[in-house]
């Protein structure tokens, strides 16, 4: 069996606790990255291919992550558990609670995608066109299988990153992205990418969003079989003493239910943008897998503080310095992406479109993203270090204050009665991330002056 993650001392410096959070972090970012990037080659592919497909998919995409929110939180649930576990020296326990974790997401697969697709039905009346709705559900069909290889794989990754074990999920991505732009282009464009390597033509048609949702659903099988294989290192020896289903969904519920309220805020807006034209949505979509892509940045910090928070409470100790350290790292991770879009937002756009209205659209909302990296990075990593303490329930119901009663209602005042259009409406999700970020600081500040009782 491979070595135990570095338990946690309160004799070492500032300096080396920072450094060990940068330890974690920087893999776990990049295979964060890696997961950003398959869809941000969809995205490229199906925006040279046709402006419907590429809205279709992308509609599609929000919606699936939406609809999975569940799974991913039960995937979270492993924070506090694993990563406690793992720091008062109980392996076999993080090993139990991971087994449970995966036994949970197979029950809520199908009605994930059921509920995927009962989140198309509403499209209509909220003025999406027909075709952008049925590519939509081509994609989210598609990419079903893919759904609970990506729950899985989550599950997985979080309980290698309680043990410190973070390369298997890097290589991971990087294998998966491979297949998928392989994959996505020939499926996407069909005949025709072959021909642009000089292949012959095989009759093969363009699927569009069906290609581009077969493609991820191939890549997502390669994630979560290699973090498997890894994962089987840390396996007891012995009998283990099993978690309880209940258990899991305790945690993971309210970290689910967070996730919800705050992807569903995002998916809201980028459905209700479709009011302002297929221009509007490809642009929007791009802008938001380029913050999206920044953020992994974050995701990469928060992950590294919930274990290192998770390790002292395990061990019995105060969290406070690594949750602070990792919280101002995240600050600062976040404010480079905001400098890089405040500089250059219409060559990023262009990466990805050669339509000038959708670069103009995608430029405005980019420069709306570089305000509010810093508050994303900080509510990020505010909530990671929470869930490391255990304190999810306090997560979601901020959550829901930030993102429904404040972001949603100021996003539609701003986008549709004051006419702002889809600037106006990221203006309110900034509010939003504004309100969550300072809530998640205060927080942990307070509860971390004491000792925190394990979960």
């Amino acid at each position: 069996m491979m070595a135990m993650a570095t338990a946690p001392t309160r004799a070492e410096p500032r300096s080396a606790e920072l450094a060990r959070i940068v330890h974690l972090a920087a893999p776990i970012a990049l295979g964060q990255v890696g997961l950003v990037a398959m869809g941000l080659v969809d995205t490229a592919i199906l925006g040279r291919v046709d402006a419907v497909e590429l809205a279709g998919a992308s509609v599609g995409r929000n919606i699936g992550f939406a609809a999975q929110t569940l799974s991913i939180g039960i995937a979270m649930a492993l924070e506090p558990l694993a990563s406690q576990a793992v720091g008062a020296r109980e392996p076999d326990k993080a090993w139990a609670s991971m087994i449970a974790a995966m036994k949970t997401l197979a029950m809520v697969w199908l009605p994930s995608i059921v509920m995927a697709y009962m989140l198309t039905l509403p499209l209509g009346a909220l003025g999406l066109d027909a075709a952008v709705i049925s590519r939509a559900r081509v994609f989210i069909l598609a990419q079903s299988p893919g759904m609970l290889c990506f729950a899985l794989f989550l599950s997985i990754k979080t309980f290698l990153q309680a043990h410190g074990h973070t390369r298997p999920a890097l290589i991971g991505s990087g294998v998966a992205n491979v297949i998928n732009f392989g994959l996505c282009s020939v499926l996407v464009r069909g005949d025709d990418a072959l021909a642009a390597v000089h292949l012959p033509a095989v009759g093969l048609p363009r699927m569009g969003a069906l290609g581009a949702g077969l493609a991820t659903s191939c890549a997502t099988l390669v994630l979560v079989t290699v973090s498997w294989l890894a994962a089987r290192e840390f396996r007891p020896t012995k009998p283990v003493t099993a978690v309880s289903v209940r258990r899991v969904l305790k945690l993971g519920l309210p970290s689910g239910l967070h996730m919800l309220a705050e992807v569903g805020a995002f998916a809201l807006v980028s459905v209700m943008t479709g009011r302002f034209g297929t221009t509007t949505v490809a642009a929007n979509q791009i802008a938001l897998g380029l913050a999206s892509f920044t953020f992994m940045g974050a995701l990469g910090v928060s992950g590294a503080t919930a274990v290192r928070v998770g390790h002292y409470v395990g061990a019995g100790e105060s969290p406070r310095r690594a949750g602070l350290l990792g919280i101002g790292l995240g600050a600062a991770v976040m404010s480079a992406g905001a400098v890089v879009f405040a500089i250059a937002p219409r060559p990023l756009i262009a990466l990805f479109t050669n339509d000038p209205a959708i670069v103009d659209i995608g430029a405005s909302l980019l420069r709306v993203a570089a305000i509010f990296q810093l508050f994303d990075g900080v509510q990020a990593v505010g909530a990671g270090a929470l869930r490391g303490a255990g304190d999810v329930r306090y997560v979601l119901y901020t959550g829901i204050g930030a993102y429904w009663v404040v972001g949603v209602p100021l996003s539609l005042l701003l986008g549709f009665t004051l006419h702002g259009g889809a600037v106006g409406m990221w203006w309110g999700l900034s509010a939003s991330l504004m309100t969550a970020a300072t809530a998640f600081l205060v927080r942990f500040a307070i509860l971390s002056r004491r000792t925190i009782r394990r979960v």
